[in-house]
């Protein structure tokens, strides 16, 4: 079988690799690293007086010879110096010898005074020119050129000392990643993951769910029974909360077991999936961790909302104390793919930054076992959605540019993931609190063309649609930049009257009086469209980190949202406030 061939071939090449890294740390073990590396730290910092910070290219051959060669030619000449002093001293020494001997009245020598005494000057002369010489060539300072190759060379020295304290860190750094990795390998080396605690798990989950639907049942036949009591109604409806809760526990548990395999099977066992496609590792792993086929639709306390289902159903639950929205999406074999795809990088995109993304967090992915639907669980909200508390109590300047920013962060988010949101307008715009802005999921059944196109895609009396999408570009981050900066004008002017130019751009200069946002606001309406990352570091953003938000008087804000994405009509905006989608928590 070729698997097992593959396998074996794998295990092998691990074998080797855990027996290379461990000779690594016990080589490593032996070696001073770091002594050395005080030492040449100690020894970097005296040559970065000398010579500064020095090059980091190095050129050690030429600096050194050219040093050498100039050394070689000072000690040659200082020697001869030296020989001289040596020579002149010598003969000052026996003139002193020769001076001493005539007078001494015991030695049989005779020497000439006259001759000796008449040299003295001579010698004398000559041995403090020598002296003079000695200490001029010891103690003059070098020239330029002198200097320019003596520096050379330090910086070369110090070059090299850098380039030895690089190796000795990348040493370091691979000895630390081969403990990390004997760690793990030696876990993992002569032994095999299995599913056993998924299945186990999985095992258990499916006998909760067989008892709450028999509990669901009974519920149903006692609510038309003829013995009808509320007490006895109260008893099976906290049982089926129970069971749900015990459902929704296993189903954590079982999202931990998916983690750690989804783990192994990228780092170590690939194979994982292959070997138990029964357990849908793979499943799991293509959606982000998102898709579960042990939460069912059917088993949840889902209440219909049907003002908000206009495009698609939908339907609000409670989950471990959460409000969440379930969301129908109709999809076939051809798009179900697809689908999945989008949603999987969408939540990786969210995942990287998580709460700190500035987007709307997707919990759950399930299909529905008796219609041609996939359900998307999001965070539920109600009331906060940009169309809502515009129609109720419209955002302050300073609250919707603190909530601007956040939407700018969530849009950071999406394209630094390469994802076009194309569905960006007041219905799929968060403000949390009236402070905290998010960015709200779209249509993953569609394409970023189709979104940016549709019905929804305008606020007021303005087209979210950017003029290039008008003439048959292709949506861009910059199309969605510019509903960005539609969706900031309409919190600007709130009800106030404006023009609209030739293009469709609104215009700016009249309605809107804080310069500093109309700077902003002509920089999204032009051609050359600033990012969300230029966005983000805009001066009027700068100010209202430093403004407090405070709530209306009279009036808390909790945290709500409103999830319909494709719902446009005022009037059924002003239904949701009406039907507790904005209640005081």
């Amino acid at each position: 079988d070729e698997r097992d061939e593959l396998i074996t071939k794998r295990d092998e090449v691990q074998q080797n690799l855990y027996l290379t890294v461990n000779e690594l740390i016990l080589e490593v073990d032996q070696l001073p690293l770091s002594e050395r590396s005080r030492t040449l730290q100690e020894l970097s910092t005296s040559l970065e007086v000398v010579c500064g910070q020095g090059s980091e290219a190095c050129d050690s051959e030429e600096a050194f010879q050219e040093f050498f060669k100039w050394k070689s030619v000072k000690m040659k000449k200082l020697n001869c110096v030296r020989n001289d002093t040596d020579t002149a001293l010598q003969i000052l020494a026996d003139w002193f010898s020769g001076i001493l001997k005539c007078f001494d009245l015991m030695s049989e020598a005779s020497s000439d005074l006259e001759e000796m005494v008449g040299n003295a000057d001579e010698i004398l002369e000559k041995a403090g020119l020598a002296i003079c010489e000695e200490l001029n060539t010891d103690l003059n300072e070098h020239g330029e050129t002198e200097k320019g190759i003596i520096v050379s060379a330090y910086k070369e020295v110090l070059c090299n000392v850098r380039q030895e304290q690089n190796m000795i860190a990348v040493i370091q750094n691979r000895y630390l990643a081969s403990v990390e990795f004997k760690k793990q390998a030696e876990e993992w080396l002569n032994r095999r993951p299995d599913i056993n605690n998924l299945l186990s798990i999985k095992k258990t989950v499916k006998s909760l769910k067989a008892q709450l639907r028999w509990k669901l049942v009974e519920k149903n036949n006692f609510e038309e029974s003829d013995d009808y009591s509320e007490f006895e109604m109260t008893r099976i409806k906290e049982e089926i909360a129970d069971l749900r809760n015990r459902v929704l526990q296993e189903i954590s548990k079982e999202q931990e077991e998916y983690e750690k395999l989804m783990y192994l099977a990228q780092k170590w066992f690939p194979e994982l999936p292959l070997l138990y496609p029964e357990a849908g590792i793979l499943n799991y792993m293509n959606s982000g961790g998102l898709l579960t086929s042990s939460l069912e639709r059917d088993l949840l306390d889902a209440e219909p909302m049907k003002e908000l289902s206009t495009k698609r159903p939908l339907v609000c639950s409670e989950i471990q104390g959460q409000k969440v929205l379930l969301k129908g999406y109709s999809v076939d074999v051809s798009s179900e793919a697809k689908v999945i795809e989008r949603v999987a990088k969408y939540h990786r995109a969210w995942d990287q930054q998580k709460e700190k993304s500035g987007l709307l967090q997707l919990l759950f992915l399930l299909f529905c076992k008796s219609d041609p639907l996939v359900y998307l669980m999001v965070p539920y909200y109600p009331g906060a959605s940009l169309a809502t508390l515009q129609a109720v109590t419209p955002l302050t300047l300073e609250e919707a540019l603190k909530v601007m920013k956040g939407v700018a962060q969530g849009l950071q988010t999406l394209h630094g993931a390469n994802i076009v949101h194309g569905s960006l307008h007041g219905n799929n715009v968060f403000a949390v609190n009236r402070k905290q802005g998010i960015v709200g999921d779209f249509d993953f059944t569609k394409s970023e063309e189709q979104r940016a196109t549709a019905n929804s895609m305008v606020v007021s009396a303005l087209s979210l649609v950017s003029p290039e999408l008008k003439m048959g570009q292709p949506a861009s981050p910059a199309s969605d930049m510019y509903a960005y900066g539609c969706l900031l004008f309409w919190l600007c002017v709130q009800n106030q009257e404006f023009g609209i130019k030739e293009d469709g751009t609104p215009e700016v200069n009249v309605v809107v009086k804080d310069d500093k946002v109309k700077s902003l606001l002509l920089n999204l309406f032009c051609c050359n469209r600033l990012t969300a990352e230029q966005v983000l570091r805009d001066d009027c953003f700068l100010i209202a980190d430093a403004i407090p938000v405070s709530p209306a008087p009279g009036e808390e804000h909790k945290p709500s949202e409103e999830h319909d994405s494709d719902k446009t009509d005022d009037k059924k905006m002003q239904l949701t406030g009406e039907c507790g989608a904005n209640p005081t928590q």
